[in-house]
């Protein structure tokens, strides 16, 4: 690690307040991170940093390089980020967080591509179903669907994400198929925890609209999974349409209540509100847009 890194690390330890926070944003082992700071310490020949078995605080001569390295990083970063843009090129990690189905059905093969056109970008995605925290956790962005929340993030529509209500032949031939969103009532309904309102389904056709409370024995967590069960016949599913459409085309389930538009959702590019984005993030999200511009 170079000079410039640990005091990238330091900082990073500052803000944190935690060694082991710090270190998975620096793609570090808490061990390794310690020692850098060790190390800077040496060279500083200054106690930078107290340390207890609870936290990390900052020492009065740790608190002084902090006030002067900040923005000396900000400028050198907009230095380099500024070199690379005008080279057009893109080079580092760039770390990026998804939900788990979508991400293995959908992102590897635009992050594939990504790679092959920019071969000095080293990709980690985590694929993880939990909201990450970006800025705490060291992601440079994340792919999201839904509704977004966090307004200390920017956000890029990247397209729109519909949902397809489907059952099997072999459930509709016992239970009916149903004729309006209502009638969900009646079902067994396939719960997906993953869902904002999981119990809750919402639908709506032009002016009118329909909120439904559903109730269901098969519960479980992923868009995929919804859509097994629902091949498997144990009810009626409401999930992604890039998840279904497969087991739709195949004849496995049967696509229900067509007419109606059920709680579509978008896909989003959320990334921290940065004065200065790594170009490897700018090019990324721009080629999530276009990769995406024709739908899921």
């Amino acid at each position: 690690m170079d000079r410039i890194d640990a005091l990238r690390l330091f900082a990073a330890v500052a803000e944190l307040e935690s060694f082991t926070r710090a270190a998975e944003r620096q793609g570090l082992t808490p061990g390794a991170a310690s020692k850098q700071i060790a190390a800077l310490e040496d060279r500083m020949q200054a106690r930078l940093l107290e340390r207890t078995t609870r936290s990390v605080r900052l020492t009065d001569a740790g608190r002084a390089l902090l006030e002067r390295i900040e923005p000396w990083l900000s400028e050198y970063d907009a230095i380099e980020n500024g070199l690379a843009a005008e080279q057009g090129a893109a080079a580092g990690v760039l770390r990026v967080a998804a939900p788990v189905d979508f991400g293995a059905e959908r992102l590897v093969e635009p992050v594939t591509a990504f790679m092959a056109k920019w071969p000095s970008v080293e990709v980690r995605l985590e694929l993880s179903d939990r909201m990450v925290d970006l800025v705490d956790e060291g992601y440079d962005l994340a792919v999201r669907i839904g509704q977004l929340t966090d307004s200390s993030l920017i956000a890029k529509r990247l397209a729109h994400a519909p949902m397809s209500v489907v059952a099997s032949p072999d459930y509709l031939a016992g239970a009916g198929a149903p004729d309006h969103p209502r009638a969900l009532g009646a079902h067994d309904c396939i719960i997906d925890r993953n869902r904002p309102t999981p119990n809750l389904w919402r639908f709506h056709q032009g002016k009118d609209s329909a909120e439904v409370k559903i109730k269901g024995r098969m519960s479980l967590n992923g868009a995929r999974a919804a859509v097994a069960a629902a091949c498997a016949g144990a009810g009626v599913a409401c999930s992604p349409a890039w998840a279904a459409k497969d087991a739709i085309a195949e004849g496995r389930v049967t696509e229900l209540l067509t007419d109606w538009t059920a709680d579509d959702r978008e896909l989003w590019a959320v990334f921290p509100s940065n004065r200065y984005m790594a170009q490897r993030v700018r090019l990324f999200v721009d080629h999530l847009a276009d990769w995406f511009k024709v739908g899921l």
